[in-house]
């Protein structure tokens, strides 16, 4: 089924939503656990975890210069090993979208109601109206999405520079200790956590039937997106750790560090936490509709959901069915039970793409396929990058594995009952 998606999006723009999906309200969080883990080696944890997910987002960037399809993980993991499990990845990547979009709806609220307590007992009706708008700017047009990632990108790095400039004046003692010799069990835990924090790099690859040019702007925009995060991460963590000696005991760290940066700091960095959680939303309210069009487009769900708007042409019917199911999500308190998804579908993501990069090397009639971005050392890198993927799902506690593959089969389930009516539809006709 062709695509009606309008052609919208240059590189600039694409960047920035992989740059929006990357710094989130996390930060705002990270840097005490980091230094807690990793002490004075700190800087090294976040060039570590920097580097690991520049080896994925490599595979990402080969893959993305063979297709110019929607859909990101799914066109590729599908282009390599097949529909159905294509659909796996599509699936636990839309999940995973979905649950994190509940879960920074209700964040968005708690950081509102710091700077705003009598918008507390509101809680419902600000997520509602903040899904729900991000919802009609998406429909209005992909560019609308656009702008809005763009505006919430600068707006919530603005603190975080003032942050890092201040420290410049701050006379108070760095942390001491050397950044030589990491303890490498608390070193290890740091670099995990990290490895979670730098997810969200990956939406720059959804939207890329909406591209311009598709084979080279999503490689230039998710390794750009890693190489300015990991040095942007470093430079925050440090000037952090400068301004407050005792960040690893700061319960909110960054805000911490803004009371003692200048008066109104306090207010300053909070209110940057809440633009960094609604840019981040704005992120995901783009890039989630668009993988389960991209499943409905292939006919791996029903069509129904592939349905496009005749003159903003946007997939009207998967925004406004994902936004719902998020608001349900967010306002019943559910999405607790199944934020233990976010990480564990993520990383499977992340290791059926670095897989499927291996396959389309291999395999004879895609080994020559034109690669305008083609990585050095054959496979080496890609292999690489699935044993660290692998590695860090292992990682997961086994109830958090057992959560996600449920979650899998109920997919799964839903894909072969669709798949089986089209084929009884098929033999009919």
């Amino acid at each position: 089924m062709q695509e009606h998606l309008r052609k919208a999006l240059h590189a600039p723009e694409v960047w920035m939503i992989g740059i929006n999906g990357v710094i989130g309200g996390g930060i705002f969080l990270l840097p005490g656990q980091v230094a807690k883990l990793a002490g004075p080696q700190a800087l090294w944890a976040y060039l570590v975890a920097g580097g690991v997910c520049i080896l994925i987002g490599l595979s990402f960037a080969e893959l993305s210069s063979m297709t110019q399809r929607t859909g990101g993980a799914y066109a590729y993991a599908t282009a390599a090993m097949g529909e159905t499990l294509g659909f796996t990845v599509g699936w636990m990547a839309w999940l995973t979208y979905l649950v994190g979009w509940a879960a920074l709806a209700n964040g968005f609220v708690s950081y509102l109601a710091t700077l705003f307590p009598v918008l507390a007992p509101w809680r419902a009706a600000i997520i509602i109206l903040v899904i729900g708008l991000l919802c009609l700017l998406n429909t209005l047009g992909v560019k609308s999405g656009s702008v809005a990632i763009a505006v919430f990108t600068v707006a919530k790095v603005v603190p975080l520079l003032l942050l890092i400039v201040v420290a410049l004046f701050v006379t108070h003692p760095a942390m001491g200790g050397s950044l030589i010799h990491p303890a490498h069990l608390h070193f290890g835990q740091a670099v995990l956590i990290l490895i979670f924090a730098y997810g969200g790099f990956e939406m720059a690859a959804i939207p890329a039937g909406e591209m311009v040019n598709p084979r080279r702007t999503v490689a230039v925009a998710i390794l750009g997106t890693l190489l300015s995060v990991t040095v942007f991460y470093m430079l925050i963590q440090g000037a952090a750790m400068h301004i407050d000696p005792h960040l690893a005991t700061a319960q909110a760290p960054l805000a911490e560090v803004g009371r003692l940066m200048f008066a109104g700091g306090l207010t300053v960095m909070t209110l940057g936490a809440a633009l960094s959680i609604l840019g981040t939303q704005s992120g995901v309210a783009l890039a989630a509709p668009r993988t389960l069009y991209a499943l409905a487009l292939d006919n791996t769900l029903p069509r129904f959901f592939a349905y496009t708007h005749r003159r903003r042409l946007t997939p009207v019917r998967a925004i406004w069915i994902t936004g719902i199911l998020a608001i349900l999500l967010a306002v019943t308190g559910t999405f607790q039970h199944l934020l233990l998804l976010n990480v564990a579908a993520r990383m499977y993501e992340y290791l059926m793409v670095c897989l499927s990069v291996i396959v389309l090397r291999i395999r004879p009639k895609t080994r020559t396929t034109s690669r305008p971005f083609r990585l050095p050392l054959g496979w080496t890198l890609p292999a690489l990058a699935s044993v660290l993927s692998l590695w860090l799902i292992l990682q997961e506690s086994l109830f958090q594995l057992e959560v996600a593959l449920a979650a899998l089969l109920v997919g799964l389930a839903l894909h072969l009952l669709h798949r089986s009516r089209r084929h009884r539809l098929g033999s009919e006709t």
